[in-house]
C-alpha cells in the first residue's frame, strides 16, 4: 500500500451551549498494508476560546472501495469545559510521493 493522508471533518459534542467541528488532514501512514495507522491534531475554535486535539487513527476498516479509520478522543479542556469527538476519516486518500517524505518513517 502506498503512502497516504485522510481528510476528516466532523462536530464535536455540545457543552456550555455550543460545539465545535473539526476537520482537517492526517498525517502520513505509519505501519504496512493492512496494519497501519495515522496521526492526527489540530485546533478548533468558537467565539473567544480555542481547544486543541491530536490522536492516533485506529487501524483500516474496509470499505467497497477503499478503507477508513475511526477517530475519537476529546478536545483539550479550555474554559472548564472539554468537548467529545468521534467519527471517521474519508474514504478518500491522496497519495504521497517521493523519496525524501518516505525516509521519514523508516
Amino acid at each position: 500500500m502506498n503512502s497516504h493522508i485522510h481528510k476528516f471533518k466532523f462536530d464535536c459534542s455540545e457543552k456550555k451551549a455550543h460545539s465545535h467541528k473539526i476537520r482537517g488532514c492526517t498525517e502520513g501512514m505509519i505501519g504496512i498494508n493492512n496494519f497501519h495507522l495515522h496521526f492526527f491534531y489540530g485546533t478548533s475554535t468558537y467565539t473567544n476560546h480555542t481547544h486543541y486535539f491530536s490522536g492516533v487513527t485506529g487501524l483500516p476498516i474496509k470499505t467497497e472501495n477503499g478503507h477508513i479509520h475511526k477517530m475519537e478522543g476529546v478536545l483539550e479542556t479550555n474554559n472548564m469545559h472539554e468537548h467529545k469527538y468521534s467519527g471517521h476519516t474519508f474514504e478518500e486518500v491522496s497519495y504521497i510521493s517521493g523519496k525524501a517524505y518516505g525516509e521519514t518513517y523508516v
